[in-house]
């Protein structure tokens, strides 16, 4: 039954059909456009926060090498 209204929708609402399928089409590629949006701010997300990681552990060691008691000959 379900099969019998599906294709006799299709054959009186073809304009109906091809707009939806058109919409499902879209919602998937915003889906996909998104997905990938977001994966992409993560990596930078990632990327930032390791620089500042590197950057405080850079200055922590130039720190550390500029003390009067640290260790001058390592």
């Amino acid at each position: 039954m379900l099969h019998q209204l599906f294709s006799r929708s299709l054959s009186v609402y073809p304009r109906i059909y091809l707009q939806f399928t058109a919409l499902v089409g879209l919602l998937i590629a915003a889906e996909f456009s998104l997905s990938t949006l977001s994966m992409m701010l993560t990596q930078r997300a990632v990327y930032r926060v390791s620089q500042r990681v590197r950057h405080r552990r850079d200055v922590l060691r130039r720190a550390r090498g500029a003390e009067p008691g640290g260790n001058c000959c390592a």
